[in-house]
Parts: structure tokens; sequence; C-alpha cells
């Protein structure tokens, strides 16, 4: 199938609104945790007694110091690590489900699950309900994972480069204003609403809610479906198959994959899988603990924090759009090699 403006525009368009709503949390979470910590009812909270002692496990394992603002970047990193640990194996599983049912279902049932979660966000009064729409969301976080599918359907190997940089500008774009709209949000929620204790959380959960309505709307309207009946997987689902596609060790070898031309090609596809694997688990651990670096070291509100990710996002879609999109197809490695070795 050749490349279309359009289904390049419309996954932008979805992407990017994806990522507005799913960043929008990012500066709030440090404030987040430290409200459910405050509350006059934590000896209820059964769940947050028992994080609580796991944070004081893990920091007795590892010896970091018994402080409030060590606890709380730990807090935050189980959190994060739950998070990005669910999505892992939804994305993988909604991968292989989608190339047997077709893209667009799948797609539409993931961001489903993740509105789902944006609307228990909105009602999280204490941890529990909150950790209960974290876990839905990183369940139903697949819907990345499907779009890069429909653009590897939707483009020549000449043409897959571009497109990928447009949606990684996307990404870039979410990341610069959803943050920044999640502390406006917060801040707008405390003026006009004093008196609650939760509407900094609460207005941004909301924000969230209808964007994610409005990007379903969005796909059902525009979104094509890119995988035609004729190419979807036909044989019967097996034990192995779930195996491959669910298990650490078979995910980095590749088991699932048979169509490849040569031993050199699988080899090379393990390659990028680990370097990819890498550099995702440095930037998510970037993602959610700066949070709580700058709300604990420099005091910054939710305000400051989104314009510091406003910042970084800026950065990110200048490389994306300005010089990723222009690398030519064939010179992918040699691009990102050189940058290496500047770096050294």
């Amino acid at each position: 199938m050749k490349i279309t403006p359009n289904i390049i525009g419309i996954l932008f368009i979805s992407i990017l609104i994806d990522f507005l709503e799913f960043t929008i949390i990012l500066p709030l979470l440090p404030k987040i945790l430290t409200y459910y910590g405050s509350g006059t009812d934590i000896s209820h909270d059964t769940l947050y007694v028992k994080t609580i002692s796991f944070v004081q496990f893990i920091r007795d394992l590892t010896g970091a110091p018994n402080d409030a603002k060590w606890n709380s970047v730990l807090f935050g990193g189980i959190i994060g690590s739950l998070f990005s640990f669910l999505q892992f194996f939804s994305s993988t599983l909604c991968g292989a489900a989608s190339d047997r049912y077709g893209r667009k279902p799948v797609l539409l049932l993931s961001m489903i699950g993740i509105s789902l979660s944006y609307a228990i966000w909105c009602v999280s009064y204490n941890l529990t309900i909150f950790m209960l729409a974290r876990v839905i969301g990183g369940l139903s976080k697949a819907n990345v994972a499907i779009i890069l599918a429909i653009v590897s359907d939707s483009t020549t190997e000449n043409e897959r480069n571009r497109a990928m940089a447009w949606i990684g500008a996307a990404f870039s774009l979410g990341f610069i204003f959803g943050p920044l709209l999640g502390a406006i949000c917060s801040h707008l929620g405390i003026i006009y609403w004093p008196k609650s204790t939760v509407i900094f959380f609460i207005f941004p959960a909301v924000v969230s809610l209808v964007l994610s309505f409005i990007n379903i709307v969005f796909v059902i309207q525009y979104c094509p479906e890119t995988l035609p009946v004729s190419k979807r997987v036909s044989k019967k689902t097996t034990i192995t198959d779930i195996y491959n596609t669910i298990l650490p060790w078979h995910l980095f070898r590749f088991t699932a994959i048979h169509n490849v031309k040569s031993v050199d090609d699988i080899t090379i596809l393990r390659r990028l899988g680990l370097a990819s694997f890498l550099y995702m688990i440095v930037f998510a651990g970037l993602e959610f603990t700066i949070t709580f670096l700058v709300y604990n070291r420099f005091n910054w509100n939710s305000m400051q924090q989104g314009k510091m990710f406003f910042i970084m996002g800026l950065c990110m879609a200048l490389v994306q759009g300005g010089y990723v999109r222009r690398i030519p197809h064939g010179k992918e490695i040699t691009a990102a090699t050189s940058i290496y070795d500047r770096d050294i």
C-alpha cells in the first residue's frame, strides 16, 4: 500500500491527542501522592499501607536514606514501573490480536480502555482507586503499538522513515503541551474551586477524559482499516504462540517471527529490539522521576514542571521534525552511530 498523506495526518493527530491526555498527569504526580499520604483516613486505605511497607523494603534493600523525599521518589517509581510493566504485555498481545482481527477494532478497544482509566481517575479519592485507574490504563495502552503497525501497513520502505519521524514529532508536541496543559488545568481548578481539596487533579483528569473521547470519535470517523482480511493471520492460535507473544525471553529473541529472509535479519532485529528496550527504560525513567526530582530538590510547583516539560518537548520536536525525517532511507544506522560517536 502506498503512503497517503491523509493516513499519516490522521495518525499524527490521534497520537498528538493521545499524548496530550497521557502527559497531563506528569507534573501532578508528586502532589497527588503527597495528597494521598496526608489524608486523615490513610490507615483505612489498605493498598496505601502495603505500598508504603514495600517502599520501606526497597529502601532498606538499596540502602536509601529514611527520608520523606526519597520515599516519595520510590513511591512514584513503583507507580511508573507498574504502568510500564502492564503496557509491555498489553502492547504485544494487542499487536498480535490486530494481526488477526484488524488494526482498527483493536485500536478502538484499547482507546476505550484508556478512557475508562481516566474516568476512574476522575473519582480517585484514595490511592486504591487511583492505582486501579493506572492498572487499567497500563493494560489498555497498546494504541501506540497499533498505530505504529498502521504506519508500517501504509508505507513502503522508502517512505517509512519519514512517516515514523512525523509520528515521533507528534509524540514530542504532546510532550510539549500535555504537562503544561495539566499544570494550567490544575491551577485553574484551584482558583475557581478553592474550597475543594481534590480539584487540583480532578479537573485535569476530566480534561484527559474529554480528550480521550474526542480521540475515539476522531478515529472512528477518519481512520481506515489498513490490514485487509487477505493479509490477516488465519491459523489457529496455540499455547506456544501465546508464550512467544508475552514471555520476555521469547520477545527479545523475536521467536514469534518466522518470515525472515535470513539469520542475519533476525540478528539485526534482536539488536534493534534490545537497543530500543534499553532506550525506553531510560526515557520512561526520566518521565516519572524528573518530576519528583524538581519537586523535592527545587520545590517546583506543577506550573514550573509544566514549563520544564515544554522546553524538553520542544527540543524533541525540533530533532524529530527537523532532523530525523530528513535522514535518507538506508542511512538510519549511520545517522544514529554518527551521533553516538560525536557524543563520545
